[in-house]
């Protein structure tokens, strides 16, 4: 009589089996390699038979479904984060080492004393509706301020000039003002009974000192007239950003505005290449000097009217605030009492 594995074999084909034995059922899944492992697409590609049974953690978890057709590998990771998305880029492509540094708002200057020294006065306005970090506003009277980022000996201060910088910390308030005393807060508060926000010399009275970047004398404003210049700077482009220019009287010909069209500096990043300004319109006029203890002030808002904003000058935005036409948004003749700390109504919303 023929054994069990005999009568297998004639009936399978099957080759492996113990002379007998009384072997189990082998399963057509294991024992047929054509059905289960090569031609079955209902094997391969089906979760009952394939993936549940008895190719799941080999089969349908490594090979089919989750790692080579999933979107885990093929959306995820190889062409949405990895290959495409701005992170990638961000890093190489982003910085502006060399280009005009970020600056989020506008700052507008709108009062100046002149005289005496001890009422000097500098008033700043936030025409925005949010308070802004004054840490990278500079404030100078030379001439050659725009030069500051090949450090402070190219701005050829004499010993009256002054570069400042507003303290860490600081800010303004929307739609609020700060005013800063070239002397001292005391002095300021002799000559107005308050005392101002911040000054470059000595402080008191609840006023801060300002960051002075000048070295020898005093500084001053000229009492004939000089430029008066709010910009950023973020301590490292090439280039600073001018944020509001005003020329207060009438400044001696060594004394005016210098153009820095075309001008080519290397700041103090790591990188030795240069960055040109843009042209400037220098078209701001100048006024007649305010008498000791009456101030110039601002009585009306920069527009694309009174100033060009077309996006190619080297202040926020584009804008070119040597064009402005201060004759327009400035009071000059008839000069009145400083005001320091009230703002007109025409430059608040």
């Amino acid at each position: 009589m023929a054994s069990r594995c005999s009568l297998v074999l004639l009936l399978s084909g099957v080759v492996a089996c113990a002379s007998g034995s009384d072997q189990p059922k082998v399963d057509a899944r294991v024992a047929e390699p054509d059905a289960a492992m090569v031609d079955g697409p209902v094997a391969i590609d089906a979760a009952a038979d394939d993936a549940a049974i008895v190719d799941a953690p080999t089969d349908a978890a490594v090979v089919d479904a989750r790692l080579i057709d999933a979107p885990l590998i093929d959306a995820r990771l190889i062409d949405a984060r990895l290959i495409d998305a701005p992170m990638v880029d961000a890093p190489t492509d982003a910085p502006t080492i060399d280009g005009p540094p970020p600056v989020i708002a506008s700052l507008l200057l709108t009062e100046l004393v002149l005289a005496p020294t001890g009422g000097e006065l500098i008033e700043i306005l936030n025409p925005t509706d949010a308070p802004i970090d004054l840490s990278g506003f500079y404030l100078s009277d030379a001439p050659l301020y725009w030069k500051l980022p090949q450090g402070l000996a190219a701005v050829a201060l004499d010993n009256a000039d002054f570069v400042i910088r507003f303290p860490a910390g600081a800010s303004i308030a929307a739609h609020g003002v700060v005013t800063i005393s070239i002397d001292s807060a005391a002095a300021f508060n002799t000559s107005y009974t308050v005392a101002p926000t911040y000054s470059v010399g000595a402080a008191s009275g609840g006023a801060v000192a300002m960051t002075s970047l000048t070295s020898g004398g005093a500084p001053t404003l000229t009492n004939t007239g000089e430029p008066v210049a709010l910009f950023f700077w973020d301590g490292a482009s090439d280039r600073i950003t001018d944020v509001d220019l005003m020329v207060a009287g009438t400044p001696s010909s060594s004394n005016g505005l210098v153009s820095k069209s075309g001008v080519a500096i290397d700041g103090p990043d790591p990188g030795t290449e240069t960055t040109a300004y843009l042209s400037d319109a220098n078209t701001l006029p100048t006024q007649t000097a305010p008498a000791s203890l009456k101030s110039t002030k601002r009585i009306a808002l920069e527009s694309p009217a009174v100033e060009t904003q077309a996006g190619a000058g080297n202040g926020i935005d584009g804008h070119d605030e040597t064009s402005e036409q201060t004759g327009t948004t400035w009071d000059n003749a008839a000069y009145t009492a400083p005001t320091p700390g009230t703002v007109p109504a025409a430059l608040l919303p």
